[in-house]
């Protein structure tokens, strides 16, 4: 039986996720967005990611947000995360 997609409530969830992240990107670019049924999705643009590969800047990101979010972390569904030289 798949598992059962709950409703997030996206604009209480949102300022939860932001706030996790700030400590380690004051300053750097984060879009939150909504996704399917509530859920997050994050676009980070930093330059601590800048010579870190696909899987270091994913893990880097997911650490942070399961540590701060814990069981919640669920609720985001999709982070795309670029170094600043990537953009260039």
């Amino acid at each position: 039986m798949p598992a059962k997609v709950f409703d997030i409530d996206f604009d209480e969830f949102a300022p939860k996720v932001e706030q996790a992240l700030r400590d380690e990107f004051p300053k750097d670019t984060i879009e939150i967005t909504q996704g399917y049924k509530g859920r997050v999705h994050l676009l980070i643009v930093s330059p601590k990611f800048n010579d870190m590969t696909e899987r270091q800047k994913q893990d880097f990101i997911w650490e942070i947000l399961k540590a701060e979010l814990e069981d919640e972390v669920q609720a985001v569904s999709l982070a795309l995360v670029y170094g600043t030289d990537e953009l260039r």
